[in-house]
């Protein structure tokens, strides 16, 4: 296979599943619509702080590192809502590439090109874990940029001005941190990926069901003879395992608490940008392998429904 062919089988992808590129692209739109009407832009905006977020932003008019940490944070946070939402489209996808184009023989079209059945399930694979990641990336760079001019309009000489003051460096070394993010979850999540591949060119009907079975049947099975929850906890950790590595939440500090614990929760999201150190945990690599495996059996899987 040339590259000009993968292209193809990629840009297929996109064609008969437009939701790959929409959803990012409509979360993003949303993210940018709430800023832009989020406060009133005549009339100026109303701010109400107490204390401590006064005493917070107060030092961090004059302290670099500290805007330079939120400043971050705030740009790494635009992209989970559009990584998320993107998550739930490319497991659907995944668990519909191969039934969808069985059902409605569309397949038929495909086999009459000189296309093999690794070069078609390695084309969905890399739409699902380096593509769209790569679209995500690049769109929550868009909306990082716009979102930023507008809340810079929006707050510039309020208290909350620090907020929005330009960190070009800090902006370019989060994006780096952001794109190597998304490999990072890209191979965590390989296995669940090639698992619903698996389902969906196996499943005769009802693809949803056939992935669903599996797990409620091993969750259950161990529950009711072992009285463990070994099985749950493993796919619970295999499914949040890269937010859990990767937190950029600000927690609010309990009432009564300084400015100080504001500072500290906001280095402790920063510490925790970056998911790099998912590249050390052995389950990963584990999780690879599986995938890697895995997909060889739906490449032979589909090969068998073809001819059925």
């Amino acid at each position: 296979m040339n590259v000009r062919e993968f292209v193809t089988l990629v840009r297929r992808e996109y064609w008969e599943h437009r939701s790959l590129l929409w959803v990012p692209l409509g979360v993003a739109a949303l993210l940018i619509l709430g800023t832009l009407f989020g406060t009133q832009m005549h009339g100026g905006i109303s701010i109400s702080l107490d204390g401590d977020d006064t005493e917070y932003f107060s030092r961090l008019a004059t302290d670099t590192i500290a805007q330079q940490k939120i400043f971050a944070v705030w740009i790494a946070g635009l992209m989970l809502p559009i990584l998320i939402a993107s998550l739930f489209v490319i497991f659907g996808y995944l668990l519909d590439c191969l039934y969808a184009e069985r059902k409605d023989r569309s397949i038929l079209f495909w086999r009459s090109l000189p296309v093999s059945d690794r070069d078609t399930v390695l084309a969905k694979i890399f739409v699902a874990l380096v593509a769209t990641p790569v679209l995500v990336w690049a769109v929550s760079l868009v909306t990082s940029l716009v979102t930023f001019l507008l809340a810079s309009l929006k707050l510039g000489g309020t208290p909350l001005a620090p907020l929005v003051i330009w960190h070009g460096f800090e902006w370019l070394a989060i994006q780096a941190t952001l794109l190597g993010n998304l490999l990072v979850a890209a191979l965590w999540y390989s296995p669940v990926a090639a698992y619903l591949m698996l389902m969906s060119v196996y499943a005769k009907r009802s693809p949803w069901v056939w992935a669903a079975l599996p797990p409620v049947f091993a969750i259950t099975a161990e529950k009711l003879l072992f009285g463990t929850r070994y099985v749950a906890q493993f796919l619970a950790h295999r499914l949040s395992g890269y937010f859990e590595a990767v937190n950029v939440t600000v927690n609010r500090p309990e009432h009564g608490s300084s400015a100080d614990g504001i500072a500290r929760s906001v280095d402790t999201a920063h510490e925790r940008l970056s998911a790099l150190a998912l590249l050390g945990d052995v389950n990963l690599w584990l999780g690879v392998a599986l995938c890697a495996a895995s997909l060889v059996v739906v490449m032979r899987l589909r090969r068998l429904r073809g001819e059925a």
